[in-house]
């Protein structure tokens, strides 16, 4: 019985320090602040935790920017690490390494199979880390693009990054907390999209299903212009 009762008082006090480890500052778009710990989200409804225990329900919109884009990459790398894994020995479907090759990776470097596309509308994004209007244009898509997938739209980035360097390309993908996948620097598939979709400047951003058929040849205008609503007319 002993050995029970600090079996449980073990684990309730791993439970107390996960949901403390979990607290920050959330900040509603009005200023207003709270500490509390991300329980989960249904669609567009926070669940968060105060410390005291009361659990509240929060919109999506409602909260700041920052806490928006919090979510949305809590969610991708969520979704990342999961469909990496069911990806990892899956079958690549024909269409889509004829479209983007048989290895793409993340911004850490590591890869991952093109299979997680499959089932998803997909931005092929040309864009480099010494191109001006791409530096303008990037923290639009990734806002969008964390947004879509806080409301679980099949949506995935893949970079076709024309920089000189791998370095480069890493470190263009660091500064901009870019949350998608890339063509490998320096792979031919590259190449051969640019010339595919006949990209003559960059930042150009083109929507394809996972058959490689176009869906829409201006992905930047339109995200410009209606962020993440643009994947409805997709």
């Amino acid at each position: 019985m002993k050995h029970v009762f600090f079996g449980l008082l073990l684990l309730m006090l791993a439970i107390t320090g996960a949901r403390a480890e979990d607290t920050r500052t959330w900040t509603s778009a009005s200023g207003a602040t709270i500490e509390a710990a991300f329980v989960s989200q249904q669609a567009d409804v926070v669940i968060l935790q105060k410390p005291d225990g009361e659990k509240l329900r929060i919109r999506l919109n409602q909260l700041s920017p920052a806490d928006q884009r919090f979510l949305g990459e809590r969610r991708t790398a969520g979704l990342n690490r999961k469909s990496t894994a069911d990806a990892e020995d899956a079958p690549i479907p024909p269409a889509l390494q004829d479209l983007v090759g048989r290895k793409l990776v993340n911004a850490k470097g590591h890869r991952v199979s093109p299979a997680t596309l499959a089932g998803k509308k997909i931005g092929l994004y040309f864009s480099a880390s010494w191109c001006p209007p791409c530096h303008a244009f990037t923290p639009v898509l990734v806002k969008a693009y964390n947004e879509m997938q806080t409301a679980s739209k099949p949506f995935e980035v893949v970079l076709i990054c024309l920089d000189r360097s791998e370095a480069d390309m890493r470190r263009y993908m660091d500064e901009f907390n870019m949350p998608w996948l890339a063509i490998p620097f320096g792979d031919k598939v590259g190449n051969a999209l640019q010339s595919k979709f006949r990209v003559n400047g960059i930042p150009t951003l083109i929507i394809v299903d996972d058959a490689g058929q176009t869906i829409a040849a201006d992905g930047r205008g339109q995200i410009t212009s209606r962020g993440a609503a643009a994947f409805d007319s997709w």
